[in-house]
């Protein structure tokens, strides 16, 4: 295993072994345990960094423990840092799960900046690559999320993508190494988990070789999404403008509504808006606007015309009790009236004129 490791490092030119200093991303698990071993057999300049979530109560302080002594076996360098990711989360209204990404990495690019390290790596192995597909797949993502898993993101490296989760496993009983488990990882009520635990063995069951299949055709569409980029990039170039689009010239490309999409996505607006959007083409609709959070866009006869969206300043006026007995409040910009009623008399008016 040592072997196909470092021959999967030089093959993709993650970095250089004998010059670049690597940060270990370690929370404990078998993966980023294996990659530890790996990486000290293999003569690497490295460190280890875990990140403590506190999701996990006690487990997550004996994961951290964990890491500090997997540091010290190996006579490297331990940074930890803690976080209150469920504070975070709902001060930044994302899911927990986003929040930990949004964590993680920004404290990987700040430890990179402040000890002069190259990259980060981090243990994603080939079933990690084939989950995200599977995931990406159920979200309805482009072509960039059918690719799976980078094995190289600008700073970030994974040097594990070429090991199954058997390699792994594997590698543990052979080489007697202590890990910690993760129990959510064997829960089955979040996606990726369902995932891992009942999607794929079920395409194991048809065909055994179907993780290595699947990481040969993400390897395919990732040439494929390359290729695909490059087009695009040329295409918007020579079409795209002072924020005008002639229509005509989407439509004399081989995929336009695709072109449209990848244009007026950068400004915001989802596929089902570009699907209502390409529709407009063929009709005589003109003067039409269409809005993301951030911009509009205005259908002439022959053009889209993209400008920012000018938000005027919001009125705030308070209603006080006295108003609410009244049923009426009267502030500069007009007169709101209103009523107070119960959740059994309430019935929704069927009308556009009622929001």
């Amino acid at each position: 295993m040592l072997q196909k490791f470092l021959r999967f490092i030089s093959q993709n030119r993650l970095f250089d072994k004998d010059n670049d200093k690597i940060l270990l991303a370690v929370s404990g698990g078998t993966d980023s345990v294996v990659m530890c071993d790996l990486a000290f057999h293999a003569g690497i300049n490295f460190a280890v960094c875990h990140i403590n979530f506190n999701l996990r109560g006690e487990d997550s302080l004996e994961d951290e423990e964990f890491v500090r002594n997997l540091a010290l076996k190996y006579g490297v360098k331990c940074f930890v840092k803690s976080f209150d990711t469920l504070s975070y989360a709902e001060k930044t209204r994302q899911s927990v799960e986003m929040a930990a990404r949004e964590l993680r990495y920004s404290e990987f690019e700040r430890i990179m900046d402040a000890e002069g390290f190259q990259f980060t790596a981090v243990a994603h192995q080939k079933d990690d690559a084939v989950e995200t597909f599977f995931l990406n797949l159920l979200r309805g993502s482009s072509i960039r999320g059918l690719t799976g898993i980078k094995f190289k993101n600008n700073r970030i490296i994974r040097p594990l993508l070429c090991f199954s989760r058997c390699e792994i496993l594997q590698y543990i009983e052979d080489n007697r190494l202590s890990f910690r488990l993760d129990k959510t990882n064997l829960e089955t009520e979040f996606s990726r988990n369902k995932i891992r635990n009942e999607i794929i063995p079920l395409f194991e069951e048809i065909n055994p070789s179907f993780k290595d299949n699947a990481a040969l055709s993400l390897k395919f569409l990732s040439g494929v999404k390359t290729i695909y980029e490059d087009v695009m990039k040329k295409k918007k170039r020579e079409i795209f403008s002072d924020n005008v689009i002639k229509i005509s010239d989407i439509l004399d490309f081989i995929e336009p509504e695709t072109l449209l999409f990848e244009i007026i996505a950068d400004f915001g607006f989802n596929r089902v808006q570009v699907a209502e959007i390409f529709r407009t083409f063929f009709s005589k609709t003109s003067g039409k606007f269409f809005y993301s959070p951030t911009h509009k866009i205005l259908k002439d006869r022959n053009s889209l015309i993209i400008s920012e969206i000018n938000e005027p300043a919001a009125i705030f006026t308070e209603i006080t009790k006295e108003d609410i007995n009244s049923g009426v409040k009267v502030f500069d910009k007009g007169v709101l009236k209103f009523s107070v009623i119960t959740k059994n008399e309430f019935s929704p008016e069927r009308d556009n004129k009622t929001a």
